[in-house]
């Protein structure tokens, strides 16, 4: 018979932690336990996983943070649910709150299964709605594939997927200064957030541009002109996917334009999916040559104007900013120690591989054009205008 109930174990156990005893706690957890934590991909299985998920949790936070159980369900001796909050220096933590489920082991009395779901950092509300109308139609054409790729194929598609997740988790999430240098969003900056926003009101050099011409309907945000051509550049590029995205015809009902224009603001978070996608679709047997109209001359004269704008302006555009090697040196450093330039500095680099995979998939092997794929950006740009 059990000498405490699930109620008195887990009270131990979040105490023992938040004293930085994980010896003690883990006296109170069963051999076989099973740890699932929302915030990470992998289940923790076995006692050497789970002391390790604890040890790590308590080494990377300060020594004043703390749980603090809100409540805690009686009801039943060997289940819990509990509703917690965090804590640094007895201050709650903003979005620091979570609910948890515990079972107890009839056999052992230990913890035997878990499971942490943390309060998300970011509220997206009622966007969510929209980003799940937006994911429908990729999951269900996930679930509903039944071809048989190459291997070679189904490789590539895990490679994307992986560098999908790790591409959100590094850029995105990651703590700070933990892999890269700066903020992930959820402790996003003050200034890191005006930069952004600089960057969209001065988007492919509009507001500049009409400035320079005299037109004032409003004010250019002034920011440095290596940081304003590589954000243009990148947009100008994701820009004139749209046709090329259209044009693919291995990926079939799919929201493809739903997809562009969320890329256009959050780039290879979206198309990495849907390269991985792609590649667990059957390889079409023939390639037939796709009917350009004025849709793809808009796109590609407009990408590539922008595109030329945006080399000029690095140059010499703001002449307040110095020469070229000041620029490039300003560049360089923000390379290093800026998440946002870093993010489009890799987003272009994944680009420039899309491009070839793409246009090498919708332009017939004996066309005269299929040697543009290789031609980053301005590939594309003369494969829609011409």
């Amino acid at each position: 018979m059990m000498e405490k109930t699930a109620k008195n174990i887990i009270e131990l156990i979040y105490q023992a932690i938040n004293n930085r005893e994980i010896d003690q706690a883990m006296q109170w957890v069963d051999d076989d336990c099973i740890y699932e934590d929302v915030n990470f991909s992998k289940t923790f299985q076995g006692k050497k996983a789970v002391k390790s998920l604890f040890q790590e949790s308590c080494d990377n936070v300060p020594d004043d943070f703390r749980f603090v159980v809100d409540e805690i369900t009686t009801g039943d001796p060997l289940k819990v649910g509990v509703l917690w909050h965090v804590e640094l220096d007895n201050i709650p933590i903003p979005n620091g709150r979570g609910v948890s489920f515990y079972r107890i082991s009839e056999t052992t009395g230990k913890l035997i299964f878990a499971r942490d779901i943390v309060e998300p950092p970011l509220k997206p509300g009622k966007l969510s709605f929209i980003i799940i109308r937006l994911v429908t139609p990729l999951i269900r054409t996930i679930l509903k594939q039944d071809s048989n790729p190459p291997e070679t194929q189904l490789i590539l598609s895990k490679v994307l997927w992986f560098l999908a997740g790790t591409y959100i988790y590094i850029l995105l999430c990651s703590s700070p200064n933990f892999i890269l240098p700066g903020e992930p969003v959820w402790a996003v900056q003050p200034e890191t957030i005006k930069e952004v926003i600089s960057e969209s009101i001065n988007f492919f050099f509009v507001l500049p541009i009409l400035n320079m011409l005299g037109i004032s309907v409003m004010k250019s945000p002034v920011i440095h002109p290596a940081i304003e051509a590589q954000f243009n550049f990148a947009e100008a590029w994701i820009f004139m996917f749209l046709p090329l995205l259209l044009a693919d015809k291995r990926v079939r009902d799919f929201p493809k334009v739903a997809l562009w224009s969320v890329a256009m603001f959050l780039t290879n978070v979206f198309l990495l999916p849907y390269m991985a996608l792609r590649f667990k679709q059957p390889t079409l047997e023939k390639i037939e040559e796709p009917n350009k109209g004025l849709l793809e001359r808009i796109f590609g004269w407009t990408g590539l104007m922008v595109g030329i704008i945006a080399i000029v302006w690095l140059l010499i555009g703001r002449s307040e900013f110095g020469d070229l090697s000041q620029r490039i040196d300003y560049f360089m450093m923000q390379l290093q120690s800026s998440r946002v330039v870093i993010a489009f500095a890799v987003d272009i680099f994944l680009f420039a591989i899309f491009q070839i995979i793409l246009m090498g998939a919708v332009i017939p092997p004996k066309n005269s054009q299929r040697f543009l794929r290789f031609i980053p950006f301005f590939g594309l740009a003369f494969w829609l205008i011409l």
